[in-house]
C-alpha cells in the first residue's frame, strides 16, 4: 500500500487518532484546541459533536515543520553551534 492508498482509506483523522500521531494526550489536544494553539484545519459537520481531521490537511500541517539534518547545528553540550 503506497501513501497515496493510506490518505485515501484513512481520509479523516478522530480527535484521538491525531493525539496519538502527535503523542499528546487527548486532554492536551483538546486543551490545544482551547487555548487557539496551532494545529492543522479540521471539520465540524453540522449537528454532530465528532470533529473531523483531514488526512492530507493534517500530513500538510506537519510537513511544514520538517527540519532538514543541516538546519539544527548543536555543539556536544546541546548549545546552538555558531
Amino acid at each position: 500500500m503506497n501513501k497515496q492508498q493510506i490518505i485515501v482509506s484513512n481520509a479523516y483523522l478522530s480527535d484521538l487518532e491525531l493525539a496519538t500521531l502527535l503523542g499528546i494526550a487527548l486532554a492536551r489536544l483538546r486543551n490545544k484546541l482551547s487555548a487557539g494553539e496551532p494545529l492543522p484545519p479540521h471539520i465540524l459537520p453540522p449537528g454532530c459533536r465528532k470533529r473531523l481531521w483531514p488526512a492530507q490537511s493534517v500530513h500538510d500541517w506537519l510537513a511544514a515543520f520538517t527540519v532538514g539534518s543541516l538546519d539544527v547545528r548543536h555543539t556536544a553540550r546541546g548549545n546552538p553551534g555558531p
